[in-house]
Formats: structure tokens, C-alpha cells, sequence
């Protein structure tokens, strides 16, 4: 490649033990919380896929997946995927993502799922606006108490995004399409969830087929955290029950935006 990042499937165990230091540098990770290389062995040795992004030969970026089921429906679980910090918005992640999709439809896959922090709203924008990601599970507390950096303080809250290889706008995403255009939030009579004046309101909205529901977050959830970390947590039990109410509704995430200072989930009913 023109700027020399490599990506490449991860095999050998000289491969896979550099991963634990890119975890470490990743999620700022204790040693207990960090996934074994022979974990990785045995997901690669069993049809699995652990791919690496390298640059000068140096591990800087990888994903990890393997099979699963849903139901009756065979899926790729993306368990892992991550860049180093000094390499983050270089567009590695996103390559890596499509890399990753690559391997899944040649193996057979349809569809790739993973968890996510609702509350992150970069990892957000990257699964809905770049890969074009839908979302209808929310798992609250979903490992338990975390204590790395970046989770310590909060529950473990995740939103399962779910990836259809071969969907229409996944297929345009991945060949270059711009992302949504940013776009006003919705009218305050449709927000589930917003911020006004400083307070969090809630309320409940009636069941509507073509109603698009807005659910705020923070923009920026690790500053909030830093600053006020009670309100960090009342923002996330309040996603939490949004997210809850309308995924059990029959809604699905269908898009993400954001504006200014402002950034909200858009709910929506339509497949």
C-alpha cells in the first residue's frame, strides 16, 4: 500500500503475542483483562479470522472474529478490533473493517455482528455512517465491572451492531460512498431522550410505525466522565432505558448523528 499499511491474516504464534501488546496500548488493559494468544490460536487453527494491520512489519492495528449462531442464522462475531493510538484516524480501522468483510462473504457469511459502549459516540458514527451497521439489542451491564481506563466507573452497557455483508449501502459504504449528511435532530415531540438546559428529559413516545425516534447521548462521554462522573451515569441509565423500551418495541438503531455539541440515535421501525 502507498503509505505502507499491510493487512494480513495473523497465524503463527509470533503473530498472534503481538496483539497483547497492541490490546495493552488499545483499552489500556491489566494483564487478566487482555485475550490470550492462544485463545486467538485456537479461533485461527478452527476457521476463525484474526487479521493484523502492520506497518514497517510493526502490529498497529487488528480484528479478531469467529463463528456463531443467532437463532438458526450463522453469523461472524467480531470479538475484537482495535488500532493503535498513534495510528488511529488514518482510516486503518475502517480497511481493516472492510478487510475483515472481505474474509467473511469468502468464507460463506452474511451477516458479522459486535458489541459496542452506546455512550461512545466516535464508535457510533464508525459502525452506522461508515459501515452502514443497524442495531437491535441492548445488553445492560453486558461483562460486568470493567476496570480498565476506559470502562472503569460505569457498568458495562453494550449495543449489538449487526452488519449485512451484502446490503445495497454496505456494498456503497464500502466502495468509497460518502457518509450520511448531517441533518437536524428531530422535533423535540419525537426525542425519547435529550438534554435541555442542562437536565435529562425522558419520555415516553406511542408506539408509531413511521415515527423516527431521537435518542441523545453525550458527544463526549470520556470528558463528561472526567468532569462529572454521576452525570456520565445518569446519562447511561437513561440510554439504557430508551435503548430498552423501544429495541423491545420493535424498533431498530437505524442511523446515527451528529451536530455541533449535540450528537442522538435515530430509531426507526422501517426494515
Amino acid at each position: 500500500m502507498a503509505d505502507g499499511i499491510v493487512i494480513r491474516e495473523l497465524q503463527s504464534m509470533a503473530d498472534l503475542n503481538a496483539t497483547v501488546a497492541l490490546q495493552q496500548a488499545v483499552w489500556r488493559m491489566r494483564d487478566v483483562e487482555v485475550a490470550s494468544p492462544h485463545t486467538f490460536k485456537a479461533i485461527a487453527h478452527s476457521g476463525g479470522g484474526i487479521l493484523g494491520a502492520e506497518s514497517g512489519g510493526r502490529l498497529v492495528g487488528f480484528c479478531a472474529g469467529f463463528a456463531a449462531l443467532r437463532g438458526e442464522q450463522l453469523l461472524l462475531w467480531s470479538h475484537m478490533a482495535g488500532v493503535h493510538p498513534a495510528y488511529q484516524g488514518r482510516g486503518i480501522g475502517f480497511r481493516l473493517k472492510q478487510a475483515q468483510r472481505q474474509w467473511a462473504l469468502n468464507k460463506g457469511f452474511r451477516l458479522m455482528a459486535w458489541t459496542f459502549d452506546p455512550l461512545q459516540s466516535g464508535n457510533a458514527n464508525f459502525n452506522f455512517n461508515r459501515l452502514g451497521a443497524r442495531a437491535r439489542h441492548y445488553s445492560p451491564n453486558h461483562y460486568g465491572a470493567m476496570r480498565d481506563s476506559i470502562n472503569a466507573g460505569m457498568a458495562s452497557d453494550r449495543l449489538e451492531a449487526q452488519w449485512q455483508l451484502d446490503a445495497p449501502r454496505v456494498i456503497a459504504l464500502a466502495g468509497g460512498q460518502a457518509e450520511l449528511p448531517r441533518t437536524q435532530p428531530p422535533a423535540a415531540s419525537a426525542m425519547a431522550l435529550r438534554e435541555e438546559g442542562g437536565e435529562l428529559r425522558y419520555q415516553q413516545l406511542p408506539a408509531n410505525e413511521g415515527l423516527l425516534i431521537g435518542v441523545e447521548i453525550p458527544l463526549d462521554i470520556a470528558a463528561l466522565k472526567r468532569r462529572d462522573p454521576e452525570k456520565a451515569r445518569q446519562w447511561q441509565l437513561h440510554v439504557r432505558r430508551a435503548m430498552t423500551e423501544f429495541l423491545a418495541a420493535g424498533y431498530a438503531v437505524s442511523a446515527f448523528q451528529r451536530q455541533g455539541a449535540a450528537a442522538w440515535y435515530l430509531l426507526s421501525k422501517r426494515k
